[in-house]
């Protein structure tokens, strides 16, 4: 677990380095078209890398996308989603989004 300090005139805020992880699977959570792994589970976790280089952030996630979805699409909505919320809920900036789809498949939900 990396800790990230980040120091102002009025105090020092402190961030887990697993907070951006947990923002970008809430965020991939609001996606329409994404199979989603249980939440918390191991699959989950290992699904999204995150890399902070000073105040940039830099997200890998690999997903399942639907059968019925223009891949094209999600992966965009995946990838200003992420960006988005990363930035609104931090003050970091994200630099990049890479999104690999690794598999499509069937929802049974």
């Amino acid at each position: 677990m990396k800790v990230v300090n980040k120091v102002e005139e009025s105090g020092r805020l402190v961030y887990n380095s697993d907070i951006v992880r947990d923002i970008v699977a809430c965020a991939l959570h609001e996606i329409k078209g994404i199979i989603l792994s249980e939440p918390n589970s191991k699959q989950e976790r290992d699904s999204i890398k995150v890399d902070m280089q000073n105040d940039e952030v830099y997200v890998d996630v690999f997903v399942k996308l639907r059968f019925d979805v223009e891949v094209n699409d999600v992966a965009s909505t995946i990838q200003s989603t992420i960006h988005n919320t990363v930035e609104a809920m931090t003050e970091f900036k994200v630099k990049d989004v890479n999104v690999h789809v690794l598999d499509i498949g069937f929802d049974e939900n």
